[in-house]
């Protein structure tokens, strides 16, 4: 949902549905911006000894508000390269 740029309502109201919880708008704009803090830490992380990242996505279809869907489902692999004298 965060990733679709869901409205906090729509959150609110999924989150309830889905995990039986009363969430208020105020708590999801938090956690919102929360992840907003861990996603860009984990974007300019160092990536260390890989030396290629391959990102690709496979579209599936999903059921969403009674229709059938395609919905991508993101993936990253990383190839670690072996260097002499190291890992």
């Amino acid at each position: 949902m965060y990733v679709q740029g869901v409205s906090t309502r729509k959150v609110k109201a999924i989150t309830e549905q889905f995990c039986g919880v009363e969430v208020s708008a105020t708590q999801v704009s938090r956690a919102a911006s929360q992840l907003d803090e861990v996603l860009q830490e984990w974007r300019e992380r160092l990536q260390g000894d890989i030396q290629y990242l391959y990102v690709d996505a496979l579209y599936e279809k999903v059921r969403e508000a009674g229709q059938v869907r395609d919905t991508a489902v993101l993936m990253a692999q990383g190839l670690l390269w072996r260097v002499k004298g190291r890992f």
